[in-house]
C-alpha cells in the first residue's frame, strides 16, 4: 500500500533525490553550524554593565537607610508658642537596617527589567541621556518590588522583619535616587573608555554589501568619523567594472566566507541596493560567522518609515540583524523551562505511559517502545522514542514511508495512541536528554529530510533550533500529511521570531488542542 506525499514540492523535482551527503558522526551537513570567534572588541561588554548595576542596586539599598536617616535627624518641627519664640523639637532617625537579601534581590530585579527594556543592548552610539529615563524607571520597580519579592526568591531567617529599603517611602526615594546617579555615573564611564577605544586601535574592520553612491556615502562617513569604531577596508561586487571608491573592491560574493575570514572582518554593512535573496543569503552566512550585521536603508526610504530605527552613522539609519535565538538572553530559560515541563510530564504522565504500553503489549506482543532517527538541531541525528503503533516490515519501511494513518495493520489501540497523540508521550525523555525541546520544529527522518531539502530552499532552516515535542505549526494544524512547505514556512517564522512568551503560548493551545484530538 503506497502514501501520497504532499510536499508542494516544484513540478520538475525529483522525488527520492539526495543532494548532500552524511557527514561523519550522523550530522548532515547544514550551513547553520558553522561558528568562529568574532572579532575585534564588542561595543559594550556583555557582563560588564548588568554586573555594574548590580552593585549601584546593593550599594543603593544599603546606603538608602543611613541617608534617609541623616535627613531626618537633620529635620526639625517649628511649634510657634509665641510671636517671638519657636521650639526646635528633633526627630529621632529611623534605625531600619537594609536586609542583604533584600539589597541582593533588587539587584537581581534590576538586571531582569533593564534587560527587558532595552539597556543592555549593542548601540554604535550610547548615551547616558537616553538610558536616564529607563535607569530610573528601572530602579524604582526594581526597588519597590524587592522587599516583598526577597521571601520568596531568597527565603533566609536572616531577613527578619525588616523591609528595606528602610525609612518608608523617603528611603525608597532615596535608593532610587542613589541607583540612578551611580548607574549614570557607571554608564558615562563606561561609554567614554568605549569611545575612547574606538577612536585608537579598537576600530572594527567593516565590510560593504551592494552598489551605487549610498555605498560610498556609508563608507566616507565612518572614514570621517572614527568615533562609531568602524574601519571600512572594503566591498563585495560581483560587476565585471565595479565603479571606483574610496575603498577598495575585495572580490565576489562567491568568496564572500573567505574574505571574511581573511581580513577578520567583525562588521558588515548591507546596503538598499543589495537588499535581494542574494544579500539575505550573505547577511545570514556573515551572523552565522560571528560577524555583526546591519541593514542602511536610503534616509527617509520606505523601510525607514515602517522601522524605525534606533541607531545611525552619521545620520544615516541602520538597523541590525536579528540574533539567533541561541544568542539572545532568554535562551538559556528555554532550557531550563524544558527540563521542568519534562521532569513534570514524566511524573504525572507515568501512570498514563505504563497504561498505554501494557495495552500496546497485549494487542502486538513485546517491544512497546518505537526508535527512529530523527535529524535535530544543526542536522545532528538522534534516536526519537515513541509507543508502537505499528511493527513495521523492515527496516527501510519505517525509515522512507512517509505516513501509516490509513494502514490496516494498525489496532485499535494503536489508532487511539496516533488520535489523542499519546504515542508521544516518551519523547518526553528526548527533551529531558536535551535531543529536542517542548516547543519547536517536529524533527523529521533524514531520508525525508534530504528530499524536502532539495526541493524546499529554505526546509533546513527549521534546522536552527531544537527540534520539538509541539510546535507553531502543529497548533495550525499541521501535522500528518500536510503541506511540507506551509510547515517549513511556520517552523521558520517561530524560528525567526522566537520569545520565550512564545513558547508559553504554543504550549497552552496544544494543551487546550489535546481536547479536540485529531488524527495524524
Amino acid at each position: 500500500m503506497t502514501t501520497t506525499i504532499r510536499d508542494s514540492r516544484p513540478s520538475g523535482a525529483t522525488s527520492g533525490s539526495i543532494s548532500r551527503g552524511t557527514a561523519p558522526g550522523g550530522r548532515i551537513p547544514h550551513r547553520r553550524t558553522t561558528r568562529r570567534p568574532r572579532t575585534g572588541r564588542r561595543p559594550l561588554p556583555r557582563v560588564g554593565l548588568p554586573a555594574a548595576d548590580a552593585v549601584c542596586a546593593v550599594t543603593a539599598v544599603t546606603a538608602s537607610a543611613s541617608v534617609a536617616g541623616s535627613i531626618t535627624a537633620s529635620v526639625a518641627v517649628s511649634v510657634t508658642t509665641s510671636a517671638t519664640a519657636s521650639v526646635a523639637v528633633p526627630v529621632t532617625p529611623s534605625t531600619a537596617t537594609p536586609s542583604p537579601a533584600v539589597a541582593v534581590t533588587a539587584a537581581l530585579l534590576l538586571i531582569a527589567v533593564n534587560a527587558v527594556l532595552g539597556l543592555y543592548r549593542q548601540r554604535l552610539v550610547p548615551s547616558v541621556l537616553d538610558d536616564l529615563p529607563s535607569l530610573a524607571g528601572g530602579g524604582a520597580v526594581a526597588m519597590a518590588l524587592a522587599p516583598a519579592l526577597a521571601p520568596l526568591l531568597i527565603p533566609v531567617p536572616a531577613l527578619g522583619a525588616a523591609a528595606p529599603p528602610a525609612g518608608g517611602l523617603s528611603g525608597w526615594a532615596v535608593a532610587v535616587a542613589l541607583h540612578t546617579v551611580l548607574a549614570c555615573g557607571v554608564r558615562g564611564a563606561s561609554y567614554a573608555a568605549v569611545r575612547g577605544r574606538r577612536t585608537g586601535s579598537g576600530a572594527r574592520p567593516t565590510l560593504l554589501i551592494g552598489t551605487g553612491s549610498h555605498r560610498h556615502r556609508l563608507a566616507a562617513a565612518l572614514l570621517d568619523h572614527p568615533e562609531y569604531g568602524m574601519a571600512p577596508v572594503g566591498v563585495v561586487d560581483d560587476r565585471q567594472s565595479p565603479e571606483p571608491g574610496i575603498v577598495p573592491v575585495l572580490g565576489r560574493t562567491g568568496r564572500f566566507a573567505e574574505i571574511l575570514r581573511a581580513h577578520r572582518i567583525h562588521t558588515v554593512i548591507v546596503t538598499p541596493a543589495a537588499a535581494d535573496v542574494a544579500a539575505h543569503r550573505l547577511a545570514g552566512v556573515a551572523r552565522d560567522l560571528g560577524c555583526e550585521v546591519l541593514l542602511a536603508p536610503e534616509p527617509g526610504g520606505l523601510l525607514a518609515d515602517f522601522l524605525p530605527p534606533r541607531d545611525h552613522i552619521w545620520g544615516f539609519p541602520v538597523l541590525r540583524i536579528r540574533p539567533l535565538p541561541q544568542a539572545r538572553p532568554a535562551w538559556p530559560l528555554k532550557r531550563a523551562l524544558d527540563i521542568v515541563l519534562a521532569l513534570a510530564g514524566l511524573v504525572v504522565c507515568a501512570p498514563v505511559i505504563a497504561v498505554c504500553a501494557l495495552a500496546v503489549r497485549c494487542e502486538s506482543g513485546p517491544g512497546v517502545l518505537f526508535r527512529q532517527t530523527r535529524v535535530g538541531c544543526g542536522g545532528r541525528r538522534f534516536e526519537l522514542l515513541k509507543l508502537r503503533t505499528l511493527r513495521p516490515g523492515d527496516p527501510h519501511e519505517s525509515e522512507t514511508r512517509w505516513s501509516i494513518a490509513d494502514d490496516r495493520r494498525v489496532g485499535p489501540v494503536g489508532r487511539l495512541l496516533r488520535r489523542t497523540s499519546l504515542d508521544e508521550l516518551p519523547q518526553l525523555w528526548n527533551i529531558l536528554r536535551g535531543d529536542m525541546s517542548v516547543v519547536g520544529p517536529r524533527p523529521e527522518r533524514p531520508f525525508f529530510v534530504d528530499r524536502f531539502s532539495a526541493s524546499l530552499p529554505d526546509y533546513d532552516e527549521r534546522h536552527r533550533v531544537p527540534a520539538g515535542l509541539t510546535g507553531w505549526a502543529q497548533v495550525h494544524g499541521l501535522r500528518g500529511d500536510t503541506s511540507i512547505e506551509d510547515r517549513a514556512r511556520f517552523d521558520n517564522h517561530y524560528i525567526d521570531g522566537w520569545t520565550l512568551r512564545s513558547d508559553m503560548k504554543i504550549v497552552l493551545r496544544t494543551v487546550v488542542s489535546a481536547f479536540r484530538p485529531s488524527g495524524s
